[in-house]
């Protein structure tokens, strides 16, 4: 009997998903486990692997469009084998496309690779979009059309749409930020100590992790320790209760090519130096190669961004709700300070948190910037280099 395929939830929040490649053809041969296509969550771009082995008798949900959890995207079976007719949940028409959506994002970039006019194709997706496969045989029959400057009468703009990872980040955002009063502290923290001490233990590092921990992953640390002792920090605001959680699952915020991803950094109170930076590396490495799994995004209790690599000296962070506090890091900066009675050069970093006023009040939060600010000013050793916090 043949196995329909259904969108299924591919993390608590996922109410639908975008269909972004097939990787195989209707009548192709699939084999159970192996990559069948890719999805677009609100959090991610996964790709999900076939359910069973057989061949792939229909494809019900095209590439490029959204479809709600639970509809049918494809059927697996035997060949030859009837299936029952497409439902209104997969055929309705698609909604009109306007001339700024008319190439998909994946066919643009496709096109600007092999120098392709991708606005001068005629497109064969819903719609009538310029879709990948468009681009592919473009390119294979030689005529496709070249990328050429834009006469002087166009518009001097690109219109980009707001959809995929950044339409659920400014929806969400956006909500929280007009429900709750966010407030922002923040101090600079004198980094002169930690850069010296990470300079004189990377040896050490190495041969007992394998890997030198950054000092994000310092800061990570000194934060997973500095949130134990003040909880408050640690905490939702759901369903009209706080929740304060004994487990530390920090998020962390990194870059990648659609936006900001947040996955998370489970139980980084229990993890050594070395622990909080394979499994920083690992995330981050999935995240850019977008190979994260929607569970790799859930449980965050409190966040951290960091826009050191930006040059960004400070900055606001925004809460990722329903989380009650974010830390924002910024770039460490050769600067003039006083020191005792002197003045010297050294190395300073702006520390910011942003807290909803309804959770927790200003001085849990001046609290937990003045302990990080002791655990990154004065390293302990016994923190930085043993196991736990």
């Amino acid at each position: 009997m043949a196995v329909r395929l259904r969108l299924a939830a591919l993390g608590h929040t996922m109410e639908r998903g975008r269909i972004v490649e097939w990787y195989a053809a209707e009548g192709a041969p699939v084999a159970q486990g192996a990559p069948l296509y890719s999805v677009e969550t609100d959090k991610a771009t996964v790709d999900v692997e076939a359910p069973a082995g057989g061949v792939l008798l229909r494809i019900d949900a095209e590439a490029d469009r959204e479809y709600p959890v639970g509809a049918t995207l494809a059927w697996i079976g035997d060949a030859g084998e009837d299936l029952p007719d497409r439902t209104d949940e997969t055929v309705a028409a698609p909604a009109a496309v306007s001339d700024e959506q008319r190439v998909t994002p994946v066919a643009r970039r496709l096109a600007e690779r092999h120098g392709v006019d991708a606005d001068r194709l005629e497109g064969t997706g819903p719609g009538g979009r310029v879709t990948k496969e468009d681009v592919q045989r473009a390119v294979a029959s030689g005529d496709a059309p070249p990328l050429e400057e834009k006469p002087s009468g166009e518009p001097a703009h690109d219109v980009v749409p707001l959809e995929g990872i950044r339409r659920v980040t400014a929806e969400r955002l956006s909500a929280h930020w007009t429900g709750a009063p966010q407030v922002t502290e923040g101090l600079d923290i004198d980094m002169t100590a930690m850069r010296a001490f990470r300079n004189a233990n990377r040896s050490e590092w190495r041969a007992a992790y394998g890997i030198v921990p950054a000092l994000n992953d310092i800061v990570l640390k000194a934060a997973a320790a500095a949130l134990e002792a003040n909880p408050a920090l640690n905490a939702a605001l759901v369903d009209g209760a706080i929740h304060r959680y004994r487990e530390i699952n920090l998020g962390m915020a990194v870059d990648v090519e659609d936006g900001l991803v947040v996955p998370v950094l489970r139980d980084a109170g229990r993890l050594d130096l070395g622990g909080i930076a394979h499994a920083a590396a690992d995330l981050t490495a999935r995240a850019r190669s977008r190979k994260l799994a929607p569970t790799d995004f859930e449980g965050a209790t409190f966040t951290v961004t960091n826009l050191a690599a930006l040059g960004v000296d400070w900055f606001t962070p925004v809460l990722n709700p329903p989380q009650c506090a974010i830390l924002g890091v910024g770039r460490m900066r050769r600067t003039p300070a006083v020191v005792g009675n002197e003045v010297a050069i050294r190395d300073i970093a702006t520390f910011v948190v942003t807290f909803d006023h309804r959770a927790l009040d200003g001085a849990p939060a001046g609290r937990f910037l003045s302990r990080l600010k002791r655990l990154l000013e004065s390293p302990d050793p016994a923190l930085f280099a043993g196991t736990g916090g």
